[in-house]
């Protein structure tokens, strides 16, 4: 991708989805990029939760190119591969909390028992890690973790348009997955 975009200037949304014609696939690429482009959330705060959802659902091109952005925006390598990997970890967790959000007896289950230090310290800071853990609860679709992260953000003072604005790029993605399985079948 990094050939395609010229030096120092960020790459562009408009050369990844430049296959796709059809109404639905337009509709997300608009959405998409009205969010990173228009929306409440800063670039590196849009392109850090595009690259932890995409992470999630596997869409490597969308991935990659929310990597290579945010390391034009500066971000340090560190803290780039923190978004991504905050894919493993939040996908546990949504797991294990959805698994105690539907069970009758919360009780027996007390101690999660999983290892998740890496919630202590993270190398994007606290109020940036949880947007992403927000964003990737919305896409895993715990819903004790959302109301959980969501209060969090609050608590933090992060707006009320950009907590909405991470619930509708985790919402984009997830319609992307699904638009690249679509595309994907007429290709093979």
């Amino acid at each position: 991708m990094s050939e395609q975009s010229p030096e120092g200037t960020l790459p562009s949304l408009d050369l990844l989805f430049e296959n796709i014609r059809s109404p639905i696939g337009r509709d997300l690429k608009l959405n998409l990029k009205r969010l990173l482009e228009e929306g409440a959330l800063t670039p590196a705060e849009g392109h850090a939760a595009l690259l932890a959802t995409a992470t999630a659902v596997e869409h490597r091109p969308l991935a990659l190119f929310a990597r290579e952005t945010l390391a034009k925006l500066g971000m340090p390598p560190e803290q780039i591969q923190e978004a991504a990997e905050s894919a493993g970890l939040m996908g546990m967790l949504n797991v294990y909390y959805r698994f105690r959000h539907l069970i009758d007896n919360e009780e027996d289950y007390r101690t999660a028992g999983l290892r998740m230090t890496a919630l202590a310290r993270p190398a994007l800071g606290k109020a940036p890690f949880e947007m992403l853990s927000f964003a990737l609860s919305i896409l895993n679709g715990c819903p004790s973790c959302i109301r959980s992260h969501e209060k969090v953000l609050r608590e933090a003072a992060v707006s009320v348009e950009k907590i909405h604005d991470l619930a509708r790029l985790a919402s984009v993605v997830k319609g992307l997955q699904g638009l690249n399985v679509a595309l994907s079948q007429i290709s093979s």
